[in-house]
């Protein structure tokens, strides 16, 4: 039986909105694929080896914790590159993703060094952007939901987008793009979580792992998760 491992990071610190639920759904869809999945929970001053695991998970915290978070991080950031570089895979929500990012720029103008990993700045603003999403993903016919809680906006970015905005916020107010997308690297605001919302997106990052071990997808209906999605768009999403 193939094995796949998780990290996932900073679990006691960067689970603001209950997003340790995409941990939860992933190996719950990888395991119905018949694949041994061994999860570890790592902190601060716990030892990361970043060449490991085969998926890493960063969900979203309060100010407080993001510092804790980045000082820990910085120690890894020849790892985490070369782990990037090399197609491990990285899935990143909330601001999570601005660890990864050159700058964190609060209100004061005060810069904060981040990773300085992928190329773009993330800076306060003084308004929150909060409210639901409906988003699109170029790999898939069927269209992303989610929630968003935020008062930073990313700005000069020179990395792919990860998503195109049909309603909701993208990295600024009427941006029509979302969320960050390099090699096997995924970073959203996008909260949920987004993988118990969205079982398509699920769906495809398990097919995207499995092609790593040369194992084929197994169909496999879930008839909640597809009714709750089903029922979600129906009833929020404007025609």
């Amino acid at each position: 039986m193939e094995t796949i491992k998780i990290a996932h990071l900073y679990y006691d610190l960067m689970n603001l909105y209950g997003e340790n639920g995409n941990i939860r759904v992933l190996i719950k869809h990888l395991e119905n694929q018949n694949l041994k999945v061994i999860t570890h929970f790592l902190t601060i001053d716990d030892p990361i080896d970043f060449e490991k695991y085969d998926l890493y998970y960063i969900g979203c915290g309060n100010e407080e914790s993001f510092h804790l978070v980045l000082e820990d991080l910085k120690k890894y950031k020849k790892e985490i590159k070369k782990a990037i570089e090399k197609n491990k895979f990285f899935l990143v929500t909330g601001n999570a993703l601005d660890l990864f990012g050159k700058y964190h720029i609060h209100l004061n103008n005060e810069e904060i060094k981040c990773l300085d990993i992928l190329d773009f700045d993330s800076e306060q603003i003084d308004f929150r952007i909060v409210g639901e999403q409906f988003f699109q993903f170029t790999k898939l016919k069927e269209p992303l939901i989610g929630f968003q809680n935020r008062n930073y906006i990313l700005k000069n970015i020179n990395e792919s987008s990860l998503f195109t905005v049909n309603e909701g916020t993208g990295y600024i107010p009427k941006s029509n793009k979302e969320g960050i997308l390099k090699n096997n690297f995924y970073g959203t605001y996008l909260l949920g979580p987004i993988l118990a919302r969205n079982p398509h997106f699920t769906e495809y990052l398990v097919k995207e792992i499995l092609k790593t071990k040369n194992m084929s997808y197994q169909k496999i209906k879930d008839k909640y998760e597809t009714k709750a999605y089903q029922e979600y768009l129906k009833n929020t999403i404007k025609n």
